[in-house]
C-alpha cells in the first residue's frame, strides 16, 4: 500500500484573519465531506483543524449526529473517524465486525499494533527540567518476513498474507517495496490505546492471540472459505 499524496484542499485562514461563524461552518463541512470520503486526514495539510478548537468542535457536532467521533492522538500524524463509544458498547473491536474481518486478521492487527505503536507509547517523557530530543526518533518498523517468522505459524502461510492485505488496503499498515511495514493512519487511532497498553503491560499479548485465532492452525489456511468462518 503507497501513501497517497495530499489532495489540494482549502486554504485555510492565518490567525490575522479570523473565520466567521458561517465559514467556519463551512469548513467543517468541507473538512466532514472529506474525512467520510478519505478515511483519515494529515494534520500537516489540515492544520486549521488542529489550531482552531471552534472548528473541530464544529467537525465534532456534525459527525457526531451520525454516530462517529473525531479521533486523534499526539504521536499520530492524522485525524479519522471511529464510531462513538455509545455506539460501539463495550465490545472491543466491535467495527472489526462491521467489516466482516475474522478473528484472525483482528489478532494481527494486535501483534502490529504492539510492534508499530507500543514502542512509542512506552518511550520515557522528557524529566522536568531535561531537554527534550532535538530529533523525534525514527517510527518503529518490522519486516514482513520477520513478521511471519515470529506469528505466522499461528495463521498459516496463506491467511498471513491474506489478513496482512486486508490491514494494508484498510490503512493500519504501510508496507515498502523492501518489504518493510510501519504504521498506517489508522493504526495509532481506531484501536484503544489505553486498554491495549494495559493488556500488553499484564503480558496477556498470546492469551489474546489465542482467543482471537480460535480454530486457526497451521495448514488450515486451503479453505476458501475461512474469512468468516469465527464466531464469538
Amino acid at each position: 500500500m503507497e501513501e497517497r499524496e495530499p489532495h489540494k484542499v482549502t486554504p485555510e485562514l492565518g490567525p490575522a484573519s479570523p473565520r466567521s461563524d458561517l465559514e467556519r461552518e463551512a469548513r467543517a463541512e468541507e473538512i466532514c465531506s472529506h474525512l467520510l470520503i478519505e478515511r483519515w486526514l494529515s494534520k500537516r495539510v489540515y492544520r486549521d483543524l488542529l489550531l482552531d478548537d471552534e472548528l473541530r468542535a464544529a467537525v465534532q457536532r456534525r459527525v457526531g449526529m451520525v454516530g462517529l467521533e473525531l479521533v486523534e492522538s499526539f504521536t499520530s500524524d492524522y485525524f479519522a473517524l471511529r464510531l462513538k463509544r455509545s455506539v460501539e458498547g463495550d465490545i472491543s473491536f466491535d467495527w472489526a465486525t462491521n467489516t466482516r474481518w475474522s478473528r484472525g486478521a483482528v489478532a494481527l492487527l494486535v501483534v502490529l499494533w504492539a510492534k508499530l505503536i507500543l514502542p512509542r507509547r512506552l518511550e520515557p517523557e522528557t524529566p522536568a527540567g531535561g531537554q527534550a530530543p532535538s530529533e523525534p526518533a525514527p517510527a518503529p518498523t518490522i519486516g514482513r518476513e520477520q513478521l511471519y517468522a515470529e506469528f505466522g505459524r499461528k495463521f498459516g502461510k496463506t491467511a498471513f498474507a491474506r489478513y496482512l492485505g486486508q490491514l494494508k488496503s484498510a490503512g493500519f499498515v504501510y508496507e515498502d517495496r523492501a518489504g518493510n511495514l510501519r504504521e498506517g493512519p489508522l493504526l495509532d487511532l481506531l484501536i484503544d490505546g489505553v486498554q491495549m497498553s494495559q493488556k500488553l503491560r499484564d503480558s496477556v499479548l498470546w492469551d489474546l492471540l489465542d482467543k482471537g485465532l480460535g480454530a486457526v492452525t497451521e495448514g488450515s489456511d486451503d479453505s476458501a472459505e475461512e474469512d468468516d468462518d469465527f464466531e464469538g
